[in-house]
């Protein structure tokens, strides 16, 4: 008799979409975590030096560290990844530390996708879900950087589950009812709140999401469910307010108002009207998730145009609201953001994963019997076709990389001449004597190098510093800088020192043109 039972149990479990018991979910759940590791690892060597985004973060937590110059640092860019890079740079300066702050983050990331993806389809579809989002293109792609976009995306992803636990309760629905059940719904909105906080903090862009999920929560639900749950929305509330506080004594006194830096970042977005829209067009849905997510967020797509059409003929199923919540936050982040910035897959990791999360559900659905069959081919699938993927993502990157390799050559000039001692890729120089440089390249050269940078901008407007050695940084194909014979006429009847720097790298042959201490408020001409 047990014997049957246990058989019967085990059947009930494989019906609904779980593993087996011999494999419990937190043991998928490491296998998704070491995955990412290994893929964080193994993508190290093609991004061997900080990029531009990388750079001024990593600068800022230095320059808090250390008081060394940070480099384009601006009120758009929210403090949370410079303060973890603090404490990373103080256990060990170097890149290396910042980089391991990247790798966390994807792995919290990607513990919250399981988390919720799980609790939403079963252990089964939500770890497929996972490893569908992990194998995509543009996940692979910054898995190894020290950025804020994959730690936001799962941020936000947990503040979406706790919202459809607020209105439907467990994963499984409970027998129980009544006001102890409706309290503890309650207490999933102020949880959303705190995510949504989370995410803010890390990158003030998140914004766009969490409005993208408020939006499709009360579209979907209606906004007389959430009233509902008011003691829910009044934590939610009071939880907000207390967080948001410093964020808006911080604004006030840095831009004049407390909406400053919000819309600091909406304009550092550099919008393209329909542009940046088309962009994600363009990308959708290879590009984004590759070959077999792609296939599985259009399956998402379609599955939230019917669930919408059947609550519009009030013929619905019980999963199709969940589904249109989801849906409906996905296309609405894209949207607006499409509108209010350019198109980079980074910006839209939130509607990924939740088209993923859709499209597994829904596919598994139409499988009927064969789900279960479905499911592995798609786990499979995402696996194999993984280091393939990256591969490709690693040759993209060789372009990037030897750009980045000529920066780093200069740098280590600039902190020789300035009795700092570089530490090529593994760490950062220390000058000891003053130094300016002007580049168009100031994140970088400044991480490297140790000195202050100033942009062209500054130069022709006559802000660089008082009585200090300036120098000014020109490759064969760079970007933004002078020709020496300009550099020249600066310097007027000052000393010009020319170092000639080897042909490192994608930018060619460099010189860096050091001149001597500058007149204080002279702008330049031409």
């Amino acid at each position: 008799m047990s014997q049957i039972l246990k058989s019967q149990s085990a059947l009930r479990t494989s019906r609904a979409g779980g593993l087996p018991r011999t494999l419990p979910t937190w043991a998928f759940v490491v296998g998704v975590l070491v995955l990412t590791a290994a893929v964080w690892a193994a993508l190290q060597p093609s991004v061997p030096y900080l990029g531009h985004d990388e750079a001024v973060y990593a600068a800022k937590a230095r320059s808090w560290l250390t008081g060394a110059p940070s480099a384009q640092w601006g009120p758009h860019r929210a403090p949370g990844l410079p303060a973890l890079g603090f404490v990373a740079l103080a256990v060990h300066e170097s890149v290396a530390s910042v980089r391991v702050v990247g790798l966390l983050l994807a792995l919290l990331a990607f513990a919250l996708f399981c988390w919720a993806a799980t609790g939403l389809l079963g252990p089964a579809r939500g770890i497929v879900a996972a490893l569908l989002v992990l194998s995509g293109p543009g996940f692979l792609r910054r898995i190894p950087e020290f950025l804020t976009d994959i730690g936001t995306a799962g941020l936000l992803a947990g503040a979406a589950y706790c919202l459809l636990r607020a209105q439907e309760g467990g994963a499984v629905p409970a027998r129980r009812a009544g006001p102890h059940r409706a309290g503890g719904r309650d207490r999933w909105v102020p949880a959303a709140a705190g995510f949504a906080l989370g995410a803010f903090y890390l990158r003030y862009g998140a914004l766009a999401g969490i409005l993208a999920l408020a939006l499709a929560a009360v579209v979907a639900w209606g906004p007389r469910a959430w009233l509902a749950r008011w003691r829910g929305l009044l934590g939610a509330a009071a939880l907000l307010a207390v967080g948001l506080a410093p964020h808006l004594v911080a604004a006030e006194r840095v831009t004049g108002s407390r909406v400053g830096m919000v819309r600091a970042s909406v304009g550092a977005g550099h919008p393209e009207g329909l542009g940046g829209l088309l962009t994600y067009v363009r990308m959708f849905p290879v590009k984004l998730a590759g070959p077999w997510g792609g296939v599985v967020m259009a399956a998402g797509l379609v599955a939230g145009m019917l669930a919408a059409w059947r609550l519009a003929r009030r013929r619905p199923r019980p999963e199709d609201t969940r589904t249109v919540f989801v849906v409906l936050a996905a296309v609405a982040l894209v949207v607006s953001l499409g509108l209010a910035a350019h198109g980079e897959p980074r910006f839209v990791f939130l509607s990924v994963f939740l088209l993923t999360l859709a499209g597994v559900a829904v596919l598994a659905e139409w499988a009927g019997a064969r789900a279960r069959l479905l499911l592995g081919a798609l786990a499979a699938g995402a696996v194999a076709t993984m280091p393939v993927t990256g591969l490709l993502v690693a040759r993209g990157l060789h372009d990037v990389t030897s750009q980045r390799k000529s920066l780093v050559a200069a740098a280590a000039e600039l902190a020789v001449q300035s009795g700092g001692v570089v530490g090529h890729s593994t760490g950062f120089a220390v000058p000891t004597r003053r130094c300016v440089v002007v580049t168009g390249y100031q994140p970088e050269v400044g991480w490297y190098s140790g000195c202050a940078t100033a942009s062209l901008e500054q130069v022709r407007s006559g802000e660089l510093p008082p009585n200090a050695p300036v120098s000014y940084l020109v490759f064969a194909r760079g970007r933004d800088q002078l020709p020496p014979a300009r550099v020249r006429r600066l310097a007027a009847d000052r000393s010009v020192r020319v170092v000639e720097l080897p042909a490192v790298g994608s930018l060619g042959a460099g010189r860096l043109l050091t001149v001597g201490g500058t007149p204080s408020r002279t702008p330049a001409r031409g």
